[in-house]
């Protein structure tokens, strides 16, 4: 009852064909995620259920937990730096330079000392810790001095980074999120051609390589470059919602969608909150800022090609088995057919052409409808991810850690919230068909709307600090609900190319 798919060369342990219409599945694809029906006595505790959403059995479990791992991965490697930006802006050390030495113009007696701390200056004092920290913090600021306090903490204090402005900054992270632009577009369509798993191991394996290189930029413009690159795994949430899209039955394909989408999107909210305390540890065990965030960086690249060599010899493209065996098959059995444009029609492979699936895609206005809905939620949550950490940092005189702290709490609702409206998605279809699932979508939008507007009138002294995580935490909630209840709604737009509509 194990036996896979004829002729499959990863097929050990996968889900055999004579089973792909027994209960709990329609046509081989799988009608539930969390939980199935069981018969009496053999569900879990008692019940008439068992719980399912840990099962990782090939091929339906298998693709699930895969797809939002490896999109956690790189939401993750997406957005490790914004956590780190703080350090990562302050000046180059330069602390042989002669204004750092113990007769130099920062000493404690410097002149350049004099002229920064003016009447604060005491010729009496022998050492630094006899002033009090706000002078103290004129030398750590400097942009001069700074170069002399390679392992000094804090926002704006000491030294350790590749020296970037504002606009730089600015620059960088718009760039951050460029390249998925182009990617997603293309990516979904190819995957639909290729099939889904030697696409999303290539993507993986390949661009965890600017990730490895993003802690050894040493200047702005290697920065801008590496961060480009970096963003092209943005693709990966295309080929995860279809991936669960081709393994779930339409009644669960909301949920399904949402639950990887939002687990995967959970990866943004964890690099905030995960990459300050890496960081913070590694000063502790005595590296320099430098050392701290540059091997920092390191690890996420490291999961992302393991998750990719994972994926390609341990996943299927589909409950049939992968593509290429698929129309190997097929074409042993059948005789060559006129291209009439009907690949993209429904049935057991998925052959359509990488083009054609997006042009399929591209004249169906609805495709655009969705396009703007989900640029106003998902672009605008990486917008956030690319800014909060710092933003709360300035704003509310937070440390590094703690303003990426504060800033995960709006990943952090992936955890739930992107299910939850793909659920509501579901259950509004039960009632009232695919018309119920819109005004879900409709309601999420409009409630997200809202609170964007509440959050973005809350400062330090209107609401404090408590306030702002209320207003970001009721915000993020109908934001993931809003992203949850779009790709809820992409299968039923043009169901002969879901991975054009997915990409756009």
């Amino acid at each position: 009852q194990r036996r896979g798919p004829r002729n499959s060369r990863h097929a050990m342990g996968v889900w055999s064909e004579e089973h792909w219409d027994r209960p709990g599945y329609v046509n081989g694809k799988r009608d539930h995620l969390f939980v199935k029906p069981a018969a009496n006595g053999e569900g879990h505790c008692g019940t008439s259920y068992k719980f399912t959403l840990l099962n990782c059995q090939r091929p339906h479990g298998r693709a699930f937990h895969v797809a939002w791992f490896a999109f956690f991965s790189c939401f993750i490697m997406w957005f490790a730096i914004p956590p780190l930006m703080v350090t990562i802006k302050k000046p180059k050390c330069d602390a042989d330079a002669d204004f750092c030495q113990p007769q130099g113009a920062c000493s404690l007696n410097g002149e350049t000392t004099k002229s920064l701390l003016g009447a604060d200056y005491n010729p009496e004092y022998t050492d630094w810790s006899e002033y009090e920290d706000k002078v103290y913090d004129k030398i750590l600021k400097d942009k001069t001095c700074a170069k002399c306090y390679p392992y000094q903490k804090g926002n704006g204090k000491g030294c350790g980074g590749i020296g970037l402005s504002k606009n730089q900054i600015l620059v960088s992270n718009v760039v951050s999120v460029s390249g998925t632009i182009i990617v997603r577009v293309l990516i979904g369509p190819l995957a639909d051609w290729i099939g889904v798993r030697y696409t999303y191991s290539a993507l993986l394996v390949m661009f965890s390589v600017p990730g490895f290189l993003a802690s050894t930029v040493t200047t702005y413009e290697g920065l801008v470059v590496v961060r480009l690159f970096i963003s092209l795994v943005g693709g990966s949430f295309v080929i995860t919602q279809l991936w669960t899209t081709i393994m779930f039955h339409s009644n669960v394909v909301g949920l399904a969608n949402a639950t990887s989408a939002g687990w995967g999107n959970l990866g943004g909210g964890a690099a905030l909150a995960i990459m300050g305390a890496v960081f913070n540890s590694l000063k502790q065990s005595g590296l320099s800022n430098d050392q701290a965030w540059r091997r920092a960086l390191a690890w996420p690249p490291a999961v992302l090609l393991t998750t990719g060599i994972v994926a390609f010899f341990f996943t299927d493209d589909c409950p049939f088995g992968n593509y290429g065996e698929m129309k190997k098959r097929k074409a042993e059995t059948q005789a060559p057919a006129v291209d009439d444009g009907s690949d993209l029609q429904g049935g057991a492979e998925p052959v359509s052409v990488a083009g054609r699936s997006l042009k399929v895609a591209a004249v169906n206005w609805r495709t655009w409808v969705l396009f703007l809905v989900y640029a106003f939620s998902f672009g605008v949550e990486l917008v956030v991810y690319g800014n909060i950490a710092l933003y709360f940092s300035n704003a509310f005189d937070l440390s590094q850690g703690d303003g990426g702290l504060a800033g995960s709490l709006f990943g952090l609702f992936n955890v739930f919230a992107r299910s939850l409206g793909g659920w509501m998605s579901d259950k509004f279809n039960e009632h009232w068909g695919v018309r119920g699932r819109l005004w879900a979508l409709f309601i999420c939008t409009l409630m997200m709307g809202v609170f964007l507007l509440v959050f973005t009138n809350v400062t330090l002294d209107n609401g404090g600090f408590g306030g702002a995580l209320g207003s970001l935490a009721t915000w993020a909630l109908w934001l993931a609900m809003t992203e949850g209840s779009v790709f809820a709604v992409v299968p039923y737009v043009e169901p002969t190319a879901v991975g054009g509509v997915a990409g756009i």
